[in-house]
């Protein structure tokens, strides 16, 4: 009987060492693994992430850094400034959409370096809901 549960034990972590990634909707549209580039902000792009390095990606947390972009809305958002600065993101909660794929559902923002604008760090949902699926 212990056997037959090491060997139950086994094939379970098999299986999940076989399963596919969750995915990131980096563009507010198509989910995919380890984006370049991730729109944060979907409503009018004013807050992203360029240029990504992931240096972890597993089955439960994603961690990169990259170039964080905002728009400064000075004097208003259309007329305002993109301003960069270095940026951490920080991807958890994949869960399981219609279409049978996993999404991270929760994104974390943090400026490295300092916000150009606005707070020093922020979470967005980021999973299943944003394209419908």
């Amino acid at each position: 009987m212990t056997a037959l549960v090491a060997v139950l034990a086994l094939g379970v972590g098999a299986a999940e060492a076989g399963a596919k990634p969750p995915l990131l909707i980096g563009n507010c549209v198509k989910p995919k693994f380890k984006p370049r580039n991730v729109i944060i902000a979907c409503g009018d792009a004013s807050l992203g992430a360029r240029e990504m390095a992931w240096s972890s990606w597993t089955q439960k947390t994603a961690l990169g850094t990259g170039t964080g972009q905002v728009n400064d809305c000075d004097p208003d958002c259309v007329h305002g400034t993109t301003r960069h600065a270095p940026m951490q993101l920080l991807l958890s909660h994949p869960r399981r959409c219609s279409n049978g794929r996993r999404l991270f559902t929760k994104l974390r923002y943090t400026w490295t370096s300092g916000a150009p604008v606005g707070p020093a760090s922020g979470s967005v949902p980021v999973g299943c809901k944003l394209v419908n699926l």
